[in-house]
């Protein structure tokens, strides 16, 4: 009897330590970022982001449901990453500012169709387990 239950006790203990690990494997990260010029005063409504190994996460307005580009179709750098959509892309920045020790991640819209710049924002980032 010791020894069966010893076997259910190693094999629950094994299933723990396996789940526990994987849980650990997915982390993700979310990006809410919020629109600079919002110093001087304007209000912006913040953006929202996810992302995770197998892409970047967002809710598109004009379709009113979560959309996903695969991590295969961003371009991904050392410090930075870039998500492309049919007008614009955004581009997403890893930078420490002039007498800062902690990075800063900084998001710039970048219009094709005019070629310049329109929006930059500054992103907090939660690091978060995907469930």
């Amino acid at each position: 009897m010791k020894r069966v239950l010893l076997i259910i006790l190693l094999h629950l203990s094994l299933f723990f330590i396996v789940f526990a690990y994987q849980a650990q494997a997915d982390e993700g990260l979310n990006l809410t970022c919020e629109n600079m010029l919002s110093v001087f005063g304007k209000k912006y409504e913040p953006l929202n982001f996810k992302l995770e190994v197998t892409g970047f996460h967002y809710f598109d307005k004009d379709h009113n449901e979560f959309k996903t580009i695969p991590a295969k179709d961003l371009d991904i750098g050392e410090d930075k990453f870039t998500a492309k959509f049919p007008d614009y892309e955004l581009g997403f920045q890893r930078i420490v500012y002039k007498g800062d020790t902690e990075p800063t991640i900084t998001m710039s819209k970048y219009d094709y169709k005019n070629d310049k710049f329109i929006d930059h924002y500054e992103c907090d980032v939660v690091r978060e387990y995907i469930n």
